[in-house]
């Protein structure tokens, strides 16, 4: 079945974040629609709309005007963490449109003590279609304790526009090696690490002592380190990572199956090689990706370093260029928007019987 009515809702959060767009997700999808897979699309930034009104209610009823207007055999959602989303509204919209296919796409990592999901997102799972998630194993858990549907995987991506605009055989390498993320405490309980903020401060720690001046560390959180550079905007990060020999990264919710931030693809995709934490899953998921170099303690990727920045600019070239090529062919937005919308296509088949 192709040619469905597609409205998307990305997770567009105005409110921190003034100038910030889902690039990818509103590129893949506009793609879709030029292909065919979309027969009409509208897209919908629900947290810049809800700002628009003073009342959770008069948003809601405008939401449904849209809705109604527009008539989409699908219904993409995205991120409702932190929005005050109430049930009542999805219950009503199952109940006046039975037809319409809802999915709901979380990109965000969460567990059952650190980082919890709230009641929008509990809501919304109770009456999803389909739910596409960033991990599985124990995120596919906590999701499918409230959803009562298939939960499918759709991992991190790219964005070309974004992200690979620069030829990394041209980069002048300034740094050793480059590491972007923020130190992972909790936000109450400052002594306490999320899940994975433990070993991603050890490696910064251990990085800094190894490689001095030639460590670049970027991110909140690190300033009690000299390889601190503090922070660095989201579209800056190719300029960071070619400057760079190599890159470093340990996930938080380094426990979660399957999982990757969208600093690994986002790494790649700059031509440049990728040392990361280890995931359940990446044997079949990133078996052999060239360029890409998964550990499963600090000191491996720490010595894994070491051993990189031994190896010559030439051989570092190389394998950037390969993991390049990879990751283009498999993670870049459009891409992976794609085999989502695959999934909902085929799961709205199901459910009207096409």
């Amino acid at each position: 079945m192709t040619g469905v009515r597609t409205m998307y809702w990305p997770n567009e959060p105005a409110h921190l974040y003034p100038d910030f767009v889902q690039a990818g997700g509103r590129a893949a999808f506009q793609a879709m629609e030029a292909d065919g897979t979309i027969g009409a699309l509208n897209i919908y930034s629900q947290r810049v709309e809800r700002a628009k009104y003073p009342h959770r209610e008069a948003f809601e009823e405008a939401a449904r005007r849209e809705i109604a207007a527009f008539d989409p055999d699908i219904l993409f959602v995205q991120h409702l963490q932190d929005t005050d989303m109430q049930e009542s509204f999805w219950r009503r919209l199952r109940d006046e449109r039975p037809k319409t296919t809802l999915i709901f796409h979380e990109a965000d990592p969460y567990d059952r003590f650190a980082k919890r999901i709230d009641q929008a997102t509990i809501d919304i799972l109770r009456h999803a279609d389909l739910v596409l998630a960033c991990g599985l194993g124990s995120l596919a858990a906590i999701l499918a304790d409230h959803a009562k549907c298939r939960i499918a995987f759709m991992p991190h991506c790219f964005v070309e526009s974004r992200f690979a605009q620069h030829d990394p055989a041209q980069a002048v390498k300034t740094d050793l090696i480059t590491m972007i993320g923020n130190r992972g405490r909790r936000p109450r309980l400052k002594m306490l690490y999320i899940p994975g903020g433990r070993k991603r401060a050890e490696l910064a720690s251990e990085l800094s002592a190894a490689f001095g001046s030639g460590f670049a560390l970027y991110g909140n959180g690190w300033s009690h380190l000299p390889s601190s550079r503090g922070l660095l905007p989201f579209f800056q990060q190719e300029a960071a990572i070619q400057s760079a020999r190599i890159t470093a990264n340990w996930d938080h919710f380094d426990g979660i199956d399957y999982y990757f931030s969208d600093r690994l693809p986002i790494s790649l995709a700059a031509g440049v090689p990728h040392v990361t934490s280890w995931h359940v899953g990446y044997d079949h998921l990133l078996a052999n990706v060239p360029g890409l170099y998964a550990c499963k303690t600090v000191s491996e990727a720490v010595e894994t370093c070491r051993w990189l920045v031994s190896r010559p600019d030439s051989e570092l070239l190389a394998d950037g260029l390969a993991g390049k090529a990879w990751v283009f062919a498999n993670m870049e937005a459009n891409m992976v928007f794609k085999r989502g919308m695959e999934q909902a296509i085929m799961v709205h088949r199901e459910r009207i019987g096409v």
